[in-house]
């Protein structure tokens, strides 16, 4: 059994990296459906497709093209799917 920070950070067992070929700086993809959290370890083939937007001369986005792409897509996402009392940003 995990705890969850006040952060709402939580530590994967290595056991669960192991299996799923998860390494720090590796890419990951958390969302919920039908009340259960999914994380999926986001391939560079899943990534481009991704960021086909950047990718019209065929020059690959930034890091922090990405990281701040990602953050859009998320923040987009939960506003789609709000959860009352979840996914806000107070400590």
């Amino acid at each position: 059994m995990h705890k969850l920070t006040r952060k709402r950070q939580v530590t994967i067992p290595k056991a669960v990296c192991n299996e799923l070929g998860l390494e720090p700086g590796n890419m990951v993809e958390i969302f919920a459906r039908d009340g259960i959290a999914h994380l999926v370890r986001m391939s560079d083939e899943s990534l481009a497709g991704r960021f086909s937007d950047f990718v019209g001369d065929g020059v690959m986005p930034t890091e922090n093209d990405m990281k701040e792409t990602i953050k859009t897509r998320v923040k987009r996402k939960f506003a789609q799917h709000p959860s009352p009392g979840r996914y806000d940003d107070r400590g």
